[in-house]
């Protein structure tokens, strides 16, 4: 990429030059109220029912643009030597305009990018829908921003109804010269389905107000034991994504209930190694309903997660079967109905677990099992039966003391890897981190100023609002904003990545140049948050290998690498992450359901992501997954004068970040669980599919 030339993420910027504006002065002092309010005034006509009209939308109240952004291409469309996508057809000329919904308008996650995909869309969905009652928001007024000099925009948010129900949205306007004057169009819409008409919520006024006398703990233990009755939804796993789905599920009144193969709810937590700490900020990661105290530390050690995970399960009284297991899920398709098989085990007098059996037919199963289903990933590689030494997976370590006095090589270089060689190092253990590919970095530090818009101590605006504000930028766009703030927070830890290069360890800029966010949301992995273990490899505390090819071999005493070089070990730790989460389905569900489930994970060409969320393409059968801070909305837009580096990433939890009904309704909406609700009441619409 010649240095004249633009990033193909940054191509479709609406700048401040493409929009005809000469001088930012011109925009940078108007009062947003009242431009806002004229905007939505013009856009409830032309969007209603009575008035409808799609061409004067999508033309005057919408910027036009031809854009198409080039950022998702497949890898066979990458330039070798940039590592880049083409630049648009249109390069830097034009910019780019986005509507982003989620089930307001297409019973989907979509992402439109365009004029012709607008209207067409528009022409599709928006009369049906019904808008109407559309309400500038009171609680957020519009505000101006700046993130960059040449970029300005007005940021609103708003409510309305459909026939189906409560919906808000958020749009950013940007400036436009035309004829001799100013007129502000929106860049980016974004519409969201919040609630079902008729529906009401068990929290707040809907709590059940009657006094109870008990006794609690055996009501309790019938409505989990499931005796007469069977479940609408079955949730697998009571991980976080899992719990967090069943609470939503349950403030609605569906009947759930979550089958855990742990002892305890939080084992999955709790028994991973001693180290294991979050490394993003508390801010971001609370769960639906309960947020996390104020005397919480800022980064959740794992254990202590897994305990609030078991408070939080108890609390909300979510119906949970620990020591179970999903054995068998088939489809009874003549009924619609998934036939469950649940084993479980209980403590007998006998040192053997007493196995039950029991088969549950329900409407709606959740694999909420983990990331990839929790399979731990190790490379084959050759020799591995004459290595006399122990080879195992960050999955099965759990401390660096069982290696006392023992030489250990930790294959990876990503957040695990790093954790585990740093316990290592701490217990004075001779510990060697084997780098495959270089990491992205971004230091603790970094990422908290990156995030601190929407997501810091004190924050004025409540959680859900930061949210939804985080949910609203198509993801197309918001690479190129990444992409322009990655190297601005790469000057934060300049001297960290002078000292980690010195020492051989390769650094990247994240997918395809934007830093953290994608490089996440296509990977799951491949970076690290740095709490502290970038100074063990710059101080020597864990030594580095790299740059010697692939792992040809194991010997007797170690490693073989391609160019010939070796290295002893008594102990091989894979840091090499979890497989295709396919691999976990196919223990449970049979072959021609297995062949139907898609991708669990990465971007589509629209930047949705694939597989979780959505149904698993068979009707009814869904996946969820995800850390605490489930990355899916990016951008953090500031008040005026707050600094650019704090408008990059920032990564809500995908549970929380959804409305309740969003998380209920559940059926026909292949991209998140939405429409169980929805399709009881019989008001489940087609889903938008062009």
């Amino acid at each position: 990429m010649s240095a004249d030339s633009v990033h193909p993420a940054e191509a479709g910027l609406p700048t401040l030059g493409k929009l005809g504006i000469q001088s930012k002065a011109s925009v940078d002092s108007i009062d947003p109220l009242p431009i806002a309010q004229q905007w939505l005034e013009s856009f409830a006509k032309a969007t209603s029912q009575q008035s409808s009209n799609i061409p004067h939308l999508v033309n005057e109240l919408l910027l036009p643009s031809s854009f198409e952004s080039t950022i998702f291409l497949p890898d066979s469309d990458i330039d070798a030597k940039t590592g880049l996508p083409p630049v648009p057809k249109t390069g830097n000329s034009e910019p780019s305009v986005y509507w982003r919904d989620m089930l307001a308008l297409t019973w989907d996650f979509r992402t439109f990018e365009g004029t012709d995909k607008i209207r067409k869309f528009l022409e599709n969905r928006l009369t049906q829908a019904n808008i109407r009652n559309i309400k500038l928001s009171q609680e957020t007024p519009p505000v101006l921003s700046s993130p960059f000099p040449d970029l300005v925009w007005i940021q609103l948010l708003f409510t309305f109804d459909t026939d189906v129900g409560g919906c808000t949205g958020v749009a950013r306007l940007v400036p436009v010269a035309k004829t001799g004057e100013t007129k502000w169009k929106a860049h980016t819409v974004y519409t969201r389905l919040e609630s079902l008409h008729g529906v009401s919520e068990l929290l707040g006024p809907g709590r059940k107000s009657e006094p109870y006398h008990g006794p609690w703990d055996q009501t309790r233990a019938e409505e989990v034991a499931y005796k007469d009755r069977e479940p609408t939804v079955i949730v697998v796993g009571a991980g976080q994504s899992g719990l967090g789905v069943a609470a939503n599920l349950k403030v609605l009144g569906v009947d759930t209930l979550v089958i855990e193969k742990s002892e305890r709810v939080g084992d999955n937590w709790r028994k991973r190694y001693e180290a294991l700490c979050l490394h993003d900020p508390v801010w971001y990661d609370h769960l639906p309903f309960v947020p996390f105290p104020k005397t919480w530390p800022v980064y959740t050690p794992a254990q202590k997660l897994g305990n609030w995970l078991e408070s939080y399960a108890d609390s909300l009284d979510l119906n949970v079967w620990t020591s179970s297991e999903v054995t068998k899920v088939v489809r009874d398709k003549d009924h619609d109905i998934w036939s469950v098989t649940v084993t479980s085990k209980k403590q007998s007098s006998s040192e053997t677990p007493e196995e039950t059996e029991r088969v549950f037919r329900v409407k709606h199963v959740i694999f909420a099992n983990g990331w990839a289903g929790g399979e731990p990933y190790i490379p084959e590689i050759p020799g591995r039966d004459k290595f006399q030494g122990q080879v195992l997976h960050s999955f099965q370590h759990k401390k660096a003391t069982d290696h006392s006095g023992k030489k250990v090589v930790v294959v990876g270089a990503c957040t695990s890897a790093f954790d585990i060689s740093v316990d290592y190092a701490d217990h004075g253990i001779d510990v060697t981190m084997y780098q495959r590919s270089p990491t992205f970095i971004i230091s603790a530090a970094g990422l908290r100023v990156s995030l601190s818009s929407l997501y810091k101590e004190d924050h004025p605006y409540p959680t859900e609002v930061s949210d939804r504000l985080n949910m609203s930028l198509a993801l197309p766009f918001a690479a190129g904003l990444s992409n322009r703030t990655r190297p601005l927070l790469a000057k934060l830890d300049e001297e960290t990545y002078q000292g980690l290069e010195k020492k051989g360890f390769r650094i990247n800029e994240g997918f395809r140049g934007t830093g953290l966010m994608l490089q996440y949301l296509t990977r799951g992995g491949g970076y690290y948050i740095d709490v502290g273990g970038s100074k063990y490899i710059i101080d020597g505390r864990i030594k580095l290998k790299g740059s010697s090819g692939s792992i040809k071999e194991f010997i007797e005493k170690g490693l073989r690498f391609e160019d010939g070089t070796e290295l002893d070990a008594d102990v091989v730790v894979f840091c090499t992450g979890l497989g295709d989460g396919r691999v976990a389905l196919a223990r449970v569900l049979e072959q021609d359901v297995v062949e139907k489930c898609p991708t669990l994970w990465g971007l589509n060409s629209e930047g949705e992501v694939q597989g979780c969320y959505r149904e698993l393409g068979s009707k009814n059968l869904w996946s969820v997954m995800g850390m605490p801070c489930y990355s899916y909305a990016f951008f953090a837009n500031p008040s005026p004068g707050q600094e650019t580096l704090r408008t990059v990433v920032s990564i809500p939890n995908m549970s929380r970040s959804v409305s309740p009904h969003q998380l209920s309704l559940l059926t026909e909406a292949t991209e998140q669980p939405p429409e169980i609700k929805a399709i009881e009441k019989g008001i489940f619409g087609e889903r938008y599919s062009a």
